[in-house]
């Protein structure tokens, strides 16, 4: 939710970065959102991996597809409220779509 948050409050981030993704010059900022996509990914495997350890999410879960999959959900809510142009609502979308992934991801208990 921080991440939602953090979009919601610098609409014009996602919009610059797009841009630069688009082109097909490896510009230091396109160099930039790769690492920082790569190191987010590898966190979020991290925790996902932790979560499997106190039996959270089920063990037959590909933590490092399921990184990919939680970085993917948040990118999806940030280009559905660009293309919208609902940047303000995001924050609304998000529960619902992080409660699926959750959904998708954990042990039954």
């Amino acid at each position: 939710m921080a991440d939602i948050a953090y979009v919601a409050r610098h609409p014009h981030i996602p919009r610059i970065l797009l841009g630069t993704l688009a082109t097909k010059e490896r510009s230091p900022l396109k160099l930039m959102v790769e690492v920082f996509v790569r190191r987010y990914e590898g966190r979020i495997s991290g925790l996902i991996e932790e979560a499997q350890r106190y039996g959270e999410v089920r063990n037959t879960v590909d933590k490092e597809s399921a990184a990919r999959l939680f970085i993917a959900t948040i990118q999806h809510l940030v280009f559905r409220a660009l293309v919208a142009d609902e940047i303000a609502n995001i924050r609304e979308a998000a529960p619902a779509a992080f409660t699926s992934y959750r959904r998708c991801v954990e042990a039954a208990r």
